[in-house]
C-alpha cells in the first residue's frame, strides 16, 4: 500500500456509471490528462475517506475483460498487472450495472483472481427495484468473498457507505474462481518465480498477453516466449474454456442470490439458453463444436 496516499482504481464495463461515481468521490478535485505515451484520457482526483485517509481515485477506461481487444483495454490490463507502475492501485472498486449483473461479474472475477483487494459497487439499484429484481446482497458478498455496496451513482446515494468500506482493510477471497489447468502449472510456476508475481492467475495473464504488456523488457518477453514453447502454450489458448468456467460459476451464483428476477418474457428465454451454454458438460460440447 502506498505510504504517501491510498490509490483506488474504479473499474467497470462501459456505461456502468463509473464517471458518476468518480465525480461524487472527487467533486471538483479532479485532473484530466493522458496516460503516458498514448492519447487515451486519464482522469484522476482526490477524496477524503470516512476515516480521514487521503485517497487518489483513478477512473480507468471501461472494459469488459482483462483480455485486451482495444487500446483502452490494454491500458487497464497493464496497470493492474504492473506492480511497479505508479498507477497500480492498492484497492479496486468494480462498478457494476446491477440490472445486468452477469455481464459485470466476468470482469470482477478476473480482478479478484489477480489477488487485488476488491469492492463491488452495485450501481443503478433504483432501476433494479423498478424492474422488480431483488438480490440477497449478504449472500452475494459471502459467495464472492468481497464487500458489496449498493449505490445509485446518478443521485449519489450509497457513496458515503462506499467511502466507508474502501477505507477499511479489504480481505481477499479464500479461493480463486478459475484454477490454472494442471498441464500449465509448471509454466506458471516458472513465470511467477522469474517475475516475482503474487499468484498463479497473474502469471497466467503474463503468458496469455505478453505483447500487450508494454512494461516487459526484451529479456522478459524472451523468457515468456521460451516458457510458451517449452510447454506448448500460445496466447489465446484456454480463453474460451476459461470464459465458460467463469460464466458457469456466475450463473450458479446468480441462481443462488437472485431472490426475484425481472418478470419479462425474454428473460425466461435467455435464462434457458444461458443454462445450456454454461452447463458443466454441454457448455464445453457447444464451445468445441463451434470451434
Amino acid at each position: 500500500m502506498s505510504a504517501a496516499r491510498l490509490k483506488i482504481a474504479l473499474v467497470g464495463n462501459p456505461n456502468s456509471g463509473k464517471s458518476s461515481v468518480f465525480n461524487h468521490l472527487t467533486g471538483l478535485n479532479q485532473k484530466i490528462g493522458n496516460f503516458p505515451g498514448v492519447t487515451v484520457e486519464k482522469r484522476s482526483g482526490f477524496s477524503i475517506l470516512s476515516d480521514g485517509t487521503n485517497a487518489e481515485i483513478i477512473d480507468l477506461p471501461g472494459i469488459y475483460s482483462l483480455y485486451p481487444r482495444s487500446l483502452d483495454e490494454r491500458i487497464v490490463s497493464e496497470i493492474l498487472l504492473d506492480h511497479a507502475s505508479p498507477l497500480c492501485p492498492d484497492k479496486v472498486v468494480v462498478i457494476a450495472d446491477a440490472t445486468n449483473l452477469k455481464r459485470s461479474l466476468l470482469l470482477l472475477t478476473q480482478i479478484t483472481d489477480l489477488g487485488l483487494p476488491t469492492v463491488l459497487a452495485l450501481n443503478m439499484m433504483d432501476l433494479v427495484a423498478r424492474a422488480g429484481i431483488s438480490y440477497d446482497l449478504q449472500a452475494l458478498s459471502s459467495k464472492l468473498g468481497i464487500p458489496v455496496v449498493p449505490i445509485n451513482a446518478r443521485k449519489g446515494s450509497g457513496i458515503e457507505e462506499l467511502k466507508n468500506v474502501v477505507s477499511k482493510p479489504v480481505e481477499l477471497p479464500a479461493k480463486n474462481v478459475f484454477d490454472i489447468y494442471t498441464d500449465l502449472r509448471l509454466a506458471v510456476e516458472n513465470v511467477r518465480e522469474r517475475f516475482k508475481l503474487d499468484n498463479d492467475y497473474e502469471a497466467y495473464q503474463f503468458l496469455q498477453q505478453p505483447e500487450s504488456l508494454k512494461f516487459l523488457n526484451a529479456d522478459g518477453r524472451a523468457f515468456l516466449q521460451n516458457v510458451s514453447e517449452t510447454y506448448d502454450f500460445f496466447p489465446g489458448k484456454f480463453q474460451g474454456a476459461e470464459a465458460i468456467h467463469r460464466y458457469t460459476f456466475i450463473q450458479t451464483l446468480l441462481d443462488r442470490v437472485t431472490l426475484k428476477a425481472a418478470d419479462l418474457p425474454w428473460k425466461k428465454h435467455t435464462s434457458a439458453i444461458d443454462k445450456i451454454l454454461t452447463h458443466k458438460v454441454w457448455g464445453y460440447v457447444i464451445f468445441f463444436a463451434v470451434l
